[in-house]
């Protein structure tokens, strides 16, 4: 193995960090994950539906 490709391992951010934003599926809502995405595009792992928006209908649903 090439050592010199080694790079440190990616260190996932705390739970309790406060500038993570909860984000919930519009369609069954329940929890989806926490983060900071501008976009999104996946479907519900809960629902099965397809998750589709942009960063102004994300910040919407997150303030009902």
């Amino acid at each position: 193995m090439n050592s010199s490709n080694t790079t440190e391992p990616i260190v996932p951010p705390m739970k309790s960090d406060p500038a993570l934003k909860e984000y919930r599926c519009p369609h069954c809502g329940r929890f989806l994950f926490k983060g900071n995405v501008k976009k999104l595009n996946m479907v519900c792992h809960h629902c099965h539906e397809m998750i589709d928006l942009e960063c102004d209908e994300l910040f919407k649903q997150n303030d009902d």
